[in-house]
């Protein structure tokens, strides 16, 4: 690289690229109450000893009421230098865009620009507060991935003890309809026998998948809902202390509990806005 001269500032204490800075300002005044934190720390090409922890070209963006859930990012590329070779990249993300680029990981689509002001434009039409589904929609995949992973465990569990050969049961099937539970195969009294003694286990969790709530929790409001429910509007009340006991207790174990851990029977912290609580 032959120019790796970065025009810098400080941002929260982090050395940032100063276009992804102004980039901030100029949202700023266009979008009302937003918020951003910084997202990338960017060691390529940047030269150590004058930015030892790399610089900040990107930033997520929040909106004031919540800032558990980013509603987007920006980002600058081709920053290094100033000369016709290197024009500044402007770059936005956000999942309210509908004609951009898809990304993955759930941030949405995306967009670029060499000038500031047509990412300031999109910005201004796409970073407002997300809706209550489009956040429980976004936190869906890890809680989904620890419900299902009870079920297949299970599922695994029964096969592991029993056995999906039909031709395993065969005689000790007739004989149970013409003698009346006087097993043959000692194979199957052994499958019956664990069947039986696991029966609550198997029923809890075979074809596991309950019923569970999604909760929001905003500065000034809180929302929740039943999952079968969905299409209704959530239900909003004005703290955590109003919630419904059973889920205020385990929303209290989950706020103990690591972010995206999964608490059997309890559910999954998100993050310190979004909780899953199983029903």
């Amino acid at each position: 690289m032959s120019d790796n001269k970065i025009e810098s500032v400080k941002f929260q204490d982090t050395d940032a690229v100063k276009a992804l800075i102004d980039l901030a300002d100029a949202i700023s005044k266009v979008v009302p109450d937003i918020e951003f934190k910084v997202k990338n720390m960017n060691t390529w090409g940047v030269v150590r000893e004058l930015y030892p922890n790399g610089i900040c070209d990107g930033l997520n963006v929040y909106h004031a009421s919540d800032l558990n859930n980013h509603i987007g990012v920006i980002e600058v590329s081709n920053y290094y230098g100033n000369s016709e070779h290197h024009k500044v990249k402007y770059g936005i993300t956000s999942i309210n865009i509908e004609d951009g680029r898809h990304t993955y990981g759930g941030e949405g689509a995306y967009k670029y620009s060499i000038h500031a002001k047509n990412i300031v434009r999109v910005a201004k039409k796409v970073f407002k507060p997300f809706t209550f589904d489009q956040i429980a929609d976004r936190a869906r995949q890890k809680f989904r991935r620890e419900v299902e992973s009870i079920g297949y465990n299970m599922n695994w569990e029964i096969r592991n003890n029993t056995c999906n050969d039909i031709s395993v049961f065969k005689d000790d099937l007739i004989n149970l309809y013409q003698l009346g539970h006087n097993f043959k195969s000692q194979k199957v009294a052994n499958m019956v026998a664990y069947l039986v003694n696991h029966q609550d286990k198997i029923n809890k969790y075979h074809n596991y998948d309950p019923d569970h709530y999604f909760v929001l929790v905003k500065d000034n409001e809180v929302q929740y809902r039943l999952n079968s429910t969905k299409g209704q509007q959530p239900f909003k009340v004005p703290s955590k202390d109003a919630l419904p006991d059973d889920i205020k207790g385990k929303l209290f174990v989950l706020d103990i509990t690591d972010k995206q851990e999964f608490v059997e029977d309890i559910g999954l912290k998100e993050n310190d806005g979004a909780y899953w609580i199983i029903a």
